[in-house]
């Protein structure tokens, strides 16, 4: 019978037929005698050219092992893999203990397999699965996250996912987007929704082998925002806006800070919010960094720990530099000084604070400084009330004093002032605050006395506390030394620098002085040889009680004085002030940074005249 020669044999290639071997010398095949084997190695893949086997060529006579001619790891150089061939019903017995990653072709199917460590799985090239058990968890008012569990590979590494929304309960669906940035992983955030809106959304797996089909959809209702803010009113001022209004609904969540976005063509275009920084959570709230001289429509909106609330409508405002901050205080009521009793501390002046205080230029503005209510070491009276301090529309009532004790009268009542006197007895009520007269756009401060009285049978029935800006006085209370503290004062910074003014004045007792208020208020004095200590100039500070004494001594142990009162004005450094006659000023036109704003400072520390700016 005719011999069927292996077709591209190799030099040296060996061939079999009818028990005789044949050997290809690179030119003809040879026939051999005796019996030979082929070398371990010898015939590599490398050595056998494409389609040179094939079925048809192999003679029944020759036999593989196993029959169908499996493949296995140890047969294979470790450099070498391979695919066994075989069909559903032989692959058991073609490869009875596969390696992991080990892959056959199913002739009888067309299909490839490979053994995944614990059974043969089909290898399919196509597109990914869809994921499944998707649940959505809102993040804010404008994002979700969705997670899931991942869906079949088939074939391809995932290389993003793709998300279509609806809201209007599924009846339209937007077009799918792929994620921005990309993501591969469970769970994936969603960006870009509306707050308080219910949504369903639909998720699609990504490969090099195209999409997925759609996912289930999940339902998800992103966090509800704050409301938007309202009835806005806006003051200019040099380089910054001041903006008041009334909050909206929180939606659930705190609100945390403002943000703001501003318009210079009247509201045509509006640049991005920006956040108050330093963070600013009420009414009032100041924007900074604007152009001088430059009319802006504002719109505000709440940031809350669910996200950006609803913008409110625009409010107009010019900024100007014609603009001033001023700080006004009245001179601080002195201490009490009563026969046989602790006197009460004196009450602070009245203090008004005010920003953003326009002003015209070349006009002349009435200023006048109070001073401090005098000591009083007489016998049968109590202290001073302090002298008001005005300017700019304001006129604020001096620190009121102590009551006291007249043995041909009886006891009289502590008197009210920009802040009260403290009581000197237990049948003395202390003083009230009564303001005056507070320009508008004005914060007036100001508290009442505290009580004085009798505690446990200590002796020489203690004097309470003159009330201070920012605190009422302290009433008579155990422990030691009985007699109630001055209230504190508030800090203000138009200097450059935290002072504090308005200083309650300190009670007095046999046993002790108690202290003054934080913001010049003096100590009242201990027994009948220690006199009240006066309030610190210039700050409005009430003075300290006078120590009990008997009904004849003379002078020795007054009552402290009340400090003068003050008014300090910061200004921008574009502009200049004029000190006029009869004013005296520790500081004109003091160049200071605020914020990052050249600003100036005066500050007048007695008389009455006017000032005016160019």
């Amino acid at each position: 019978m005719p011999i069927d020669f292996p077709n591209s044999p190799t030099n040296g290639q060996a061939f079999t037929s009818n028990n005789k071997t044949w050997v290809f010398d690179g030119t003809s095949w040879n026939i051999t005698s005796g019996t030979n084997s082929v070398a371990d190695g010898a015939i590599t893949t490398a050595k056998i050219a494409t389609g040179a086997v094939t079925a048809a060529k192999l003679g029944n006579d020759i036999q593989l092992t196993p029959p169908d001619g499996s493949i296995t790891q140890a047969k294979l150089a470790a450099s070498l893999s391979g695919i066994t061939v075989t069909t559903t019903a032989n692959r058991s017995a073609a490869v009875p203990s596969p390696f992991t990653g080990q892959t056959i072709f199913l002739s009888d199917v067309t299909r490839l397999q490979v053994w995944n460590g614990s059974a043969w799985t089909f290898i399919t090239n196509g597109a990914p699965g869809a994921p499944t058990s998707l649940s959505a968890t809102p993040l804010s008012t404008t994002s979700v996250s969705i997670a899931f569990t991942t869906g079949t590979i088939n074939g391809a590494a995932i290389t993003n996912y793709k998300y279509a929304y609806s809201s209007n309960g599924g009846s339209t669906y937007t077009e799918f987007a792929a994620l921005d940035p990309v993501d591969t992983t469970s769970p994936v955030v969603i960006s870009g929704l509306v707050g308080a809106t219910a949504y369903l959304i639909k998720l699609r797996a990504v490969s090099d082998f195209g999409d997925s089909v759609d996912s289930s959809a999940v339902s998800v209702t992103t966090l509800t925002g704050p409301a938007a803010p309202t009835s806005l009113s806006a003051t200019g001022s040099y380089l910054a806006a001041q903006i008041s209004f009334t909050p909206g609904a929180d939606g659930g969540s705190a609100i945390t800070n403002y943000e703001y976005a501003l318009s210079t063509n009247s509201g045509a275009t509006y640049g991005s919010f920006t956040a108050l920084n330093p963070a600013d959570t009420s009414s009032p709230i100041d924007i900074v960094g604007l152009a001088n001289n430059t009319t802006y429509s504002i719109k505000i909106r709440a940031v809350s720990t669910a996200g950006s609330g609803t913008e409110s409508s625009a409010v107009s405002v010019t900024t100007d530099d014609r603009t001033i901050s001023y700080l006004v205080v009245a001179g601080g009521g002195g201490g009490g000084r009563s026969p046989n009793v602790g006197g009460g501390g004196g009450g602070a002046g009245g203090v008004a604070v005010k920003t953003s205080h326009a002003i015209t230029l070349s006009t002349n503005y009435a200023l006048s400084i109070g001073g401090g209510g005098a000591a009083y070491a007489g016998y049968d009276g109590g202290g001073n009330n302090g002298s008001s301090s005005s300017g700019f529309g304001n006129t604020l009532n001096g620190g009121g004093t102590s009551g006291y004790y007249n043995r041909n009268v009886g006891y009289q009542p502590s008197t009210s002032g920009g802040s009260g006197g403290g009581g000197a007895h237990s049948y003395n009520t202390a003083g009230a605050s009564v303001a005056g007269t507070v320009a508008a756009g004005a914060t007036f401060y100001g508290n009442a006395g505290g009580n004085g009285g009798s505690i446990n049978s200590v002796p020489g029935h203690p004097g309470g506390g003159g009330g201070g800006a920012g605190a009422v006085g302290g009433a008579v209370n155990l422990p030691h030394p009985y007699s109630g503290a001055g209230g504190v004062g508030i800090s203000n910074s138009l200097t450059g620098s935290a002072v504090f003014v308005g200083g309650g004045g300190g009670g007095s007792s046999a046993e002790g002085g108690a202290a003054g208020g934080n913001g010049g208020g003096g100590a009242g004095g201990q027994g009948s040889s220690y006199p009240g200590t006066a309030g610190t100039t210039n700050t409005g500070g009430g003075g300290g009680g006078a120590g009990p004494t008997g009904y004849d001594v003379g002078g020795a142990n007054p009552s402290g004085a009340g400090g003068s009162g003050v008014i300090v004005i910061q200004y921008p450094a574009t502009l200049t002030m004029t000190l006029g006659a009869g004013l005296t000023a520790s500081h004109t036109n003091t160049a200071i940074t605020v914020s990052g704003l050249n600003m100036k400072y005066s500050r007048i520390t007695a008389g009455s005249g006017n000032v005016s700016w160019a």
